[in-house]
């Protein structure tokens, strides 16, 4: 079982080469379809990249990603997960990042089991 840190956006540099998992609004797909924006719950903007194609995902769509960081402080994809628009209608990016800012204080008892 490996263990996933959930991060935000600018929490990226402090988590290279570590399993991680974050949540954002797609802003780009890109031509190549393994590569996408993502605008995290903090508004960062960072690249995803997948060695596969990347499907059922376009800009607007709420995700989870989770991979590794990189050395370019991008997150190699190991698993997208694409939430339907009725399961974020109501969805608080901006509470679901002061969570997140929470979740580092105890960072052993938030962590995403895949």
């Amino acid at each position: 079982m490996t263990h996933h840190y959930r991060i935000n956006g600018s929490m990226i540099q402090q988590f290279s080469g570590k399993p991680v998992s974050i949540i954002g609004t797609v802003s780009k797909v890109h031509p190549s379809g393994n590569v996408l924006d993502l605008e995290t719950s903090d508004q960062q903007h960072i690249v995803v990249r997948s060695s596969d194609h990347i499907v059922d995902v376009s800009p607007g769509n709420i995700i989870e990603v989770l991979g590794e960081v990189d050395n370019r402080n991008q997150i190699a994809c190991d698993t997208i997960v694409t939430f339907e628009s009725e399961q974020t209608a109501n969805f608080d990016m901006d509470m679901y990042n002061q969570a997140v800012m929470l979740f580092q204080h105890y960072p052993q008892d938030y962590l995403v089991n895949l």
